[in-house]
């Protein structure tokens, strides 16, 4: 049985999960049916089309409205979301009142409880809801927490998350990422590393953050797009605030945080746009017995681990966790290397290989009535913990990641969730 899915949002992640749904194809997962396309933009949508037919054989339909889409493909059976975060809850909504099931891209939602109702929604409709986490896919990123838990580095004490650089640029040539309304950076690039600590040191019991705005306008450019940028985002239509040379920001752009996980460990994370000069990177968890370093998503680089003043050799912590395999699924992108320590690959074809790997998770769920492994109650706490770090540094004060999760902490949010009519 394949399933029949329509996928609503044809930009520069739209575009890779189409080369995600041919990856799957071409490894013999061939589980979907892309049998239509919506985006505002006629032109983009038909681009992404295009794409899809070169790849999967068959040219999808083209649609502008989503109503109209969901009206005309009454025998979906799916529907892939990759829009504008502020619409993911409505769409899903949609999907689930017609008894869709549906895969959304990270973040989950703009804000806690736009979350919340898209995880009412799923229970009403009795559907599943995955949300499209790629970082947490990547043989490594499973390899950490293989370590993790065998007690490689004993027990977990202290993660430090860095990342500090910036220029007055807009990020990927996006105003909006730099919007409250529309999330904003501590939402829209903070999600991947909020999932990864969960993934990794578990649920978190209480957050204190400062963060700021510095750069309060920034610069976008008419210089052509290079490289992947162009490959992904190249046939991406402007919005108006791209347009002009110079717009207002309105998102903080800075955030340091100190967390208290349940287990009594302890972390600190810092993200920054607003840090020009030498970038600093960190990204490293601290044992009783020995650290970790991560080697990056999408990277393909090896896990360092070093106990006492002696770093081990890829072989010796691949001997830590001898039963580390990773799952068939996956396996299948990896030439049926299970156990691996590395890998080598271009960052395209990385790329998609972790969509592909998501989105068959996605079937999974739907072909075997099961949960998929990020479900709405996974997602919705990446979302609440870069929540829990924005509502900190607004209130000047701790709080509680539980009550952040349970929407009773939302000052910060009031602004955004009134922007949606929630």
């Amino acid at each position: 049985m394949k399933i029949r899915l329509a996928q609503v949002g044809c930009g520069g992640m739209g575009l890779r999960h189409i080369y995600g749904f041919t990856e799957l194809k071409e490894k013999g997962f061939d589980t979907f049916d892309v049998v239509a396309l919506c985006d505002l933009h006629r032109s983009s949508a038909e681009h992404v089309a295009n794409e899809a037919e070169k790849g999967l054989g068959k040219k999808p339909k083209v649609y502008i409205d989503y109503d109209e889409m969901l009206d005309r493909e009454k025998d979906l059976d799916a529907v892939n979301i990759v829009t504008d975060t502020r619409f993911h809850h409505t769409f899903a909504l949609k999907a689930f009142e017609l008894g869709k099931h549906v895969a959304v891209e990270k973040p989950m939602g703009l804000t806690v409880r736009a979350c919340h109702r898209m995880i009412e929604g799923a229970r009403r409709a009795g559907k599943v809801l995955s949300v499209s986490e790629n970082y947490r896919r990547d043989p490594m990123n499973r390899l950490v927490k293989a370590l993790l838990g065998a007690r490689a580095i004993g027990d977990p004490r202290l993660v430090l998350k860095v990342s500090a650089g910036g220029s007055r640029m807009a990020q990927q040539v996006a105003a909006w990422r730099h919007m409250k309304l529309r999330g904003g950076y501590v939402l829209e690039y903070g999600v991947h590393d909020a999932d990864l600590l969960l993934y990794f040191m578990g649920d978190v019991e209480r957050v204190y953050a400062e963060s700021h705005l510095w750069e309060k306008v920034r610069y976008t450019t008419d210089r052509p797009l290079a490289g992947q940028l162009a490959k992904f985002y190249g046939h991406r239509v402007k919005e108006e605030d791209e347009k002009e040379e110079v717009f207002e920001c309105t998102a903080e752009d800075t955030a340091l945080a100190v967390l208290r996980f349940e287990s009594g460990a302890m972390g600190q994370m810092l993200m920054s746009i607003a840090s020009p000069g030498e970038n600093t990177h960190a990204d490293i968890i601290y044992g009783s017995e020995g650290s970790l370093r991560l080697p990056g998503s999408r990277t393909g680089r090896p896990v360092q681990l070093t106990k006492g003043n002696e770093r081990l050799s890829e072989e010796d912590v691949m001997n830590l966790v001898p039963e580390f395999q990773l799952d068939d699924v996956a396996a299948a992108f990896f030439n049926s290397q299970r156990g691996l320590s590395t890998y080598n690959m271009p960052f395209e074809q990385i790329d998609r290989i972790l969509i592909a790997i998501e989105l068959q998770d996605f079937a999974n769920a739907i072909l075997n009535r099961q949960q998929p492994e990020v479900n709405g109650e996974v997602g919705l706490k990446a979302v609440a913990l870069c929540y829990a770090i924005l509502e900190s540094g607004y209130l000047r004060m701790p709080v509680s990641f539980s009550d952040v999760l349970e929407d009773k902490v939302n000052a910060y949010q009031n602004e955004i969730n009134a922007s949606v009519g929630l």
